[in-house]
């Protein structure tokens, strides 16, 4: 597909979605894409540019109960860690559909650089250790989470035997725990990896 801005060829992110243009910096969104459970308030209390394609964010609800950050243009939204732990539970627990297919981790987006919309310092660019192979920015300052359109999709449609269980585990883990699995501190890529999986099975 040619960008409808530039004319150059874009590429395909199929796993969630939608186009991005290199040259351009432009997104395609099919109709079909729908809003992913977010609906527009108004704009942001404090003014806040997007990391991705520094647009102006928007105020905005995510499941009509958790309050984001979000962006009308590139559509990524900012959320607070332990909402995005929430909604990632409680979406994965009431999921009715057919799991998607086993998505492989794309290591080149580990190579981006974002600032965090509230601070402006760098976010750590890692991967999410739940489902999905995502990869995804978070702000260990400000307790934020950075997530490009289509990821919270990609992260609920993944298999596993929390999918469908209609159960909200409750919470027996320290914070710090919880920094670690979402946010990205703490462990390096092979340390506490399999506490982390084992941790992600009870929680999500």
């Amino acid at each position: 597909m040619n960008c409808r801005n530039c004319g150059g060829a874009m590429d395909l992110f199929a796993a969630r979605g939608y186009f991005f243009c290199r040259y351009c910096g432009s997104f395609h969104f099919p109709e079909t894409a729908g809003d992913d459970g977010i609906r527009v308030l108004g704009p942001a209390s404090e003014p806040m540019t997007c990391a991705v394609c520094a647009k102006p964010l928007a105020t905005a609800l995510l499941d009509e109960t958790y309050p984001i950050q979000y962006c009308r243009t590139c559509r990524g939204a900012l959320i607070a860690r332990r909402d995005f732990a929430t909604v990632v539970q409680k979406r994965r627990a009431w999921a009715t559909d057919t799991p998607g297919p086993p998505v492989p981790l794309d290591a080149g987006e580990l190579q981006r650089k974002l600032a965090c919309a509230k601070c402006r310092k760098p976010m750590a660019t890692h991967p999410y250790y739940g489902p999905g192979n995502v990869v995804i920015d978070s702000c260990e300052a400000c307790e934020l989470v950075w997530l490009d359109f289509g990821e919270l999709k990609q992260i609920v449609a993944a298999p596993g035997k929390d999918r469908g269980s209609r159960e909200v585990v409750a919470r027996e883990t320290s914070d710090t725990t919880i920094t670690r699995a979402i946010g990205g501190g703490g462990y390096g890529p092979d340390e506490g990896a399999g506490d982390i999986f084992y941790l992600l099975t009870r929680l999500f």
